[in-house]
């Protein structure tokens, strides 16, 4: 797959636990310390007035950190906006490190935690990534094969497509496990080398 607009999103274990947190100030936060790496983090806006909307977004130049409320759902919502280099494997796995890294970061704030035994992977590329059924079969052994080498060998997921034209092309990744996301960034870093 050539896109290059790729998507990834982790929820939160229990929605409530974004009542009273103060997401602002914590993406000012990264801003000031330089914290998201291979990211020129530039600006944050307040989107929580807008009903399954953005919510609160750290704009960078290379991508978009959100806590994302869309179908109702919040979670941690990384969608890239520069091309990444090396072939699709490649590019899905600097998303989930992306993705991953500021998930981690993310719950060292009180009462913040992610699943992770269901992960949304979306292309934001209608051209280049229709929502049909050829698409999904054009990455699905991609995507098997570098969850295989995330979640071990003997992990038990599936994956989930609705095709369908008035949508993204979305791939729900469901797990039978639910490893920390601490856990799953150890294991991309032996995911990667290997």
């Amino acid at each position: 797959m050539q896109a290059q607009k790729l998507c990834l999103k982790l929820f939160l274990k229990d929605p409530a636990q974004l009542h009273g947190v103060k997401l602002v100030p914590i993406f000012q936060s990264w801003i000031q310390m330089h914290a998201v790496e291979d990211h020129l983090a530039i600006d944050v806006a307040d989107y929580e007035h807008v009903p399954d909307g953005p919510g609160t977004v750290l704009v960078t130049h290379e991508a978009n950190f959100s806590l994302d409320n869309g179908g109702g759902r919040p979670g941690l919502l990384y969608q890239r906006k520069q091309p990444l280099s090396g072939t699709f494997g490649e590019r899905l796995a600097a998303v989930f490190r992306y993705t991953l890294q500021g998930a981690a970061r993310l719950e060292e704030n009180p009462g913040l935690a992610f699943r992770t035994d269901e992960i949304s992977f979306r292309v934001a590329d209608r051209l280049l990534a229709p929502n049909t059924a050829e698409t999904f079969a054009s990455v699905k052994l991609e995507i098997e094969a570098f969850l295989l080498k995330l979640l071990g060998p003997s992990a038990a997921f599936h994956l989930e497509h609705n095709p369908s034209p008035r949508t993204l092309f979305e791939v729900t990744i469901k797990s039978a496990t639910s490893a920390s996301v601490s856990d799953l960034l150890a294991r991309l870093g032996t995911a990667v080398s290997a």
